[in-house]
């Protein structure tokens, strides 16, 4: 059990940041949820389709799913940047923006699932685990980025969009040193 709370740590970190990012813009604690929950959906349904897609499904997309991510996250940050009108206390992304969002920091999750057959805990035992980490995980992100938006006002927006931009320039990294 504590490999795949680590292996769900570690996957829920840029969900972390991404929730963090979001919630800074004044976000409203509707969207709060509603971001957090798509976080951990994401991470979990990504998780699922590697373990059961397999190797077939992690090798082709491996060729492209960091590109894109960067281009995802690169689009919701620079939209973030800009600003704009938020509605209803949600950030200026709106929901499509935050779908692609939880597409674009869980996309290692993919990779990840592959390896989930080999724990001892089990395929959907570990889907649900990764899930619940990346809830937990996202929320703490989304309170601390509230928090900061409510200190320092609507730059934190702009900040926001670039730790979203700078997720996505890490993500490329890593895959192509890897």
């Amino acid at each position: 059990m504590i490999e795949t709370l680590v292996l769900a740590a570690a996957l829920a970190v840029d969900a972390a940041a991404a929730a963090a990012g979001l919630c800074a813009a004044g976000a409203s604690a509707r969207w709060l949820v509603a971001a957090c929950a798509s976080f951990a959906l994401a991470q979990g349904g990504m998780s699922a389709l590697g373990a059961w897609g397999g190797g077939w499904l992690t090798a082709h997309a491996s060729a492209w799913d960091h590109w894109i991510a960067f281009v995802l996250l690169s689009v919701v940050g620079a939209r973030m940047i800009r600003g704009g009108e938020p509605d209803e206390g949600a950030p200026t992304i709106g929901a499509a923006g935050l779908v692609a969002l939880s597409v674009a920091t869980s996309i290692d999750a993919l990779a990840a699932g592959v390896s989930l057959p080999m724990l001892s805990v089990g395929v959907p035992v570990a889907v649900v685990v990764i899930a619940g980490v990346t809830l937990a995980l996202s929320a703490v992100g989304a309170a601390a980025g509230k928090a900061l938006g409510d200190a320092f006002g609507a730059r934190v927006e702009a900040v926001g969009g670039v730790v979203l931009i700078a997720l996505g320039v890490k993500i490329v990294v890593t895959h192509l040193i890897a």
